[in-house]
């Protein structure tokens, strides 16, 4: 008999996963395993669009980098992505990164944030009737094109019958052996899209994507995506709000809208806003101004969900206080049609109001439906964040402690 010490043991097993490790794809769920398997990830990416009706195209070049994030519940990674869309006539820069239950993103105007210790709504997968939408952190430009995203494609279009998967296991590509998944999307059984997937054949890399929509079609699209080996000495995936800022030093400085907070806002005077009412007349105060009653301000977005339960229970809630406060629900949409529905008929105190994106800016807002709770002086006495099932006793409870 042998026997085996256990350090032989570890660097025969070691050995044996290493060999496998080498060998080819066969599969796309070999493919699927060996992006899971990515460790530390860094590339450079160019990402070009082309259409029929452009002069030019559409050219981005990408910054790609992801770290494995095991014990993040949220997304298996942490990631940045940085981007420049390049030939125009003025350049646009922007990033955006995800770690530990924080995300941000930028394009050129304004920083945005989310961070899951104060609202995490924004980051949950809500499953609709017709799709399913994913989380704000999985909803960032060029995330699908991470090696950790690319294996939930994949693996998503694998069981999607709309979709038909060939896998070539060998493909000579620009003279180097690739291993090349070709799919198809119908949609009614008409053609909608056409994909090629190439990967390195031993470590499943992406080394290129080429996509047409819409292909005969006035509205054909096409879309390519070639990788390149990350050039600059530091591939490491910032992990921290700290190692981000030391990144993009003036973003942070000149455009980051948390510097107002909403959380911030308690114990601060309610900014001041004009807006249009549905009526077509205008609603205005300055920031100086208090208000008739404690007021309840709803800043929701008919898109964003939850505005009917909104209404519901936040007048179910001043309905059972001491004292009759004034509503005020405030809208960022500008149809009045996709407006009224969602209030119906006003009650007395209550007030409506649309086009309330600067309202929602000024105040910090990330993420709708947001209720800020008003002193009659015009103070802010609380937040509440997202919407959730106990929203009456909420309301209710943070309402009675404001003085009528």
């Amino acid at each position: 008999m042998i026997r085996l010490f256990p350090f032989m043991a570890f660097a025969m097993t070691l050995a044996a996963v290493t060999l496998q490790a080498a060998q080819p794809v066969s599969s796309v769920s070999d493919i699927i395993k060996r992006l899971d398997a990515l460790p530390d990830y860094a590339a450079e990416a160019r990402f070009t669009v082309s259409m029929p009706q452009l002069e030019d195209d559409v050219v981005y070049d990408l910054t790609l980098k992801q770290q494995r994030a095991y014990a993040d519940t949220l997304m298996p990674i942490a990631y940045l992505i940085d981007w420049n869309l390049a030939g125009r006539e003025h350049s646009m820069h922007g990033f955006a990164s995800y770690f530990s239950g924080h995300h941000y993103r930028y394009g050129g105007e304004r920083l945005q944030e989310y961070h899951t210790d104060w609202d995490a709504a924004p980051f949950r997968t809500v499953a609709g009737t017709q799709r399913v939408t994913p989380g704000v952190h999985r909803t960032a430009q060029f995330v699908n094109l991470l090696p950790a995203e690319l294996s939930t494609e994949l693996g998503r279009m694998m069981s999607d019958p709309d979709y038909l998967l060939i896998f070539h296991p060998d493909t000579v590509i620009s003279g180097r052996h690739l291993a090349v998944a070709e799919t198809e999307m119908r949609i009614c059984g008409n053609l909608a899209q056409e994909g090629e997937y190439a990967f390195d054949r031993i470590t499943g890399e992406p080394v290129r994507i080429r996509l047409e929509n819409n292909p005969g079609s006035i509205s054909e699209q096409s879309i390519s995506i070639d990788y390149a080996p990350f050039t600059d000495v530091d591939n490491v995936t910032p992990t921290t709000e700290e190692q981000l800022i030391q990144l993009y030093p003036d973003i942070f400085a000149n455009m980051r809208e948390s510097n107002f907070r909403i959380e911030n806002l308690p114990g601060t005077r309610l900014p001041g806003f004009a807006l249009l009412t549905s009526t077509g007349e205008r609603y205005s105060r300055r920031t100086a101004d208090g208000f008739r009653a404690p007021t309840i301000v709803a800043l929701m977005d008919v898109g964003g969900g939850f505005s009917d339960e909104v209404v519901r229970d936040v007048r179910k809630a001043a309905e059972r206080l001491p004292y009759p406060p004034d509503v005020i629900w405030a809208f960022t949409d500008n149809n009045v049609d996709m407006v009224e529905p969602v209030v119906g008929g006003l009650l007395p105190g209550e007030h409506l109001l649309m086009s309330a994106t600067s309202l929602v800016r000024d105040c910090g807002v990330a993420s709708l439906p947001t209720i800020i709770l008003v002193e009659k002086d015009g103070t802010v006495a609380n937040v509440i964040l997202g919407y959730n099932k106990d929203l009456v006793s909420d309301v209710i409870q943070k309402m009675s402690l404001v003085r009528p």
